[in-house]
């Protein structure tokens, strides 16, 4: 068509991923400048979006920038939702997440039956009960490997056998699901949402009740590696006579830094629903043989982060869960480690800080889930 617009396909989801990592709202100049493309290229983008209703445009303008207002453009209140569910060894938590990361509603359910189907029931039917008029989907989170054909070999902390859990999921739901390992979809939320942000090369690593997980996003998507089983940081040997992992190995990085560690170096026994709790007690004011533990922890926690220092070559490292508050205790003892088994000087310096998100892994897997929308927003046709 002679003298129109034509902005690059995929354009259209780099404005509304811009808008969606802004938090839902960023001035017209400020998305202009993040795109690098020209006045009219953004009012056709904005336009597509905005008859989609997956924009709003506030016309009156907003702080001057450059000698004039720039427009405000926000993502509105009718724009379509996602449910996200994120699977624990101890029970389920679901929520409604919309576009900007914004988490509107929560539901959490305790682990009742250790029978996964049983189990699983209970969640299909809290999932559904999120589903509103809006919601284009779910993403699932589980703290297990998931192949790219949504099978998950073995959920080890919930003594779950290998389940084709998409398959499952699909039977129960009635609208598109996407199921991934728990700590990778934290790094993607990090990445997109918090302590991550504007990294190349993340590398990721966190711990909860029980075991470490990690992911690396690279130039702004996941590396999953050819089977989905990529970046499993946990299973790193840093102590090989150290204690006995689920995997059936000894001395993995999960069972040397997670919270049983901790507790274990400090002789404590407690059921996995009193772990986080007492652990963050701990924390926030340790004794002297609490500190003396942590100084173990991160020692094993910084052999871990040699090696991965090695392979993955990143540009940031984000510490998430209480890993990120072991690190703020000893910041220097863990860069020391580090260096010492870094092979180059630059490996050794790359900036470490603590994730920012409390809610990573659910808003993990929304993200999971509004993936195909970033991917192409011009195939969704608002209700």
């Amino acid at each position: 068509m002679g003298g129109a617009i034509q902005a690059p396909k995929d354009s259209l989801g780099q404005l509304l991923l811009a808008l969606h990592v802004s938090g839902g709202q960023a001035s017209r100049a400020e998305l202009t400048d993040r795109l690098g493309c020209g006045r009219s290229v953004m009012g056709y983008l904005l336009g597509e979006l905005a008859d989609r209703s997956l924009v709003r445009i506030d016309r009156t303008g907003g702080k001057p920038e450059g000698g004039r207002p720039s427009h405000q453009v926000a993502i509105p209140a009718e724009a379509p939702t996602v449910v996200a569910a994120q699977i624990q060894p101890d029970g389920f938590t679901v929520g409604t997440v919309g576009l900007g990361g914004k988490i509107l509603s929560r539901s959490t359910l305790p682990l009742r039956n250790p029978q996964p189907s049983e189990a699983l029931d209970e969640l299909y039917e809290l999932m559904n009960s999120h589903v509103g008029p809006n919601v284009l989907g779910f993403g699932v989170a589980v703290p297990s490997p998931v192949r790219a054909d949504g099978y998950a070999p073995a959920a080890l902390h919930l003594g779950w056998p290998g389940l084709h859990l998409q398959e499952l999921f699909e039977e129960h739901l009635n609208l598109p699901v996407a199921i991934a390992n728990d700590a990778n979809l934290a790094a993607l939320a990090e990445h997109r949402h918090g302590a991550g942000r504007g990294s190349r090369q993340l590398l990721y690593l966190t711990t909860g009740n029980v075991g470490l997980g990690g992911g690396v996003v690279s130039e702004g998507r996941l590396f999953l590696g050819a089977h989905g089983y990529a970046i499993e940081p946990g299973h790193i040997t840093v102590d090989p006579g150290g204690a006995q992992c689920p995997c059936g190995s000894t001395g993995c990085l999960e069972v040397e830094a997670d919270h049983r560690a901790l507790l274990r170096l400090l002789g404590i026994e407690l059921p996995l629903q009193e772990v986080a709790a007492k652990v963050e007690a701990l924390m926030a004011d340790p004794a002297e043989d609490v500190l003396e533990a942590v100084h173990r922890v991160n020692t094993r926690l910084a052999i871990g982060l040699g090696s991965l220092a090695n392979i993955v070559d990143a540009d940031r490292i984000v510490l998430g869960g209480t890993l990120g508050k072991l690190y703020s205790l000893e910041p220097e003892i863990v860069r020391r480690k580090l260096a010492e088994r870094a092979f180059l000087a630059d490996l050794a310096h790359v900036p470490i800080t603590p994730g920012e998100l409390a809610d990573s892994v659910l808003l993990g897997a929304a993200e999971l889930a509004f993936q195909p929308l970033l991917d192409d927003p011009r195939a969704f046709a608002p209700a």
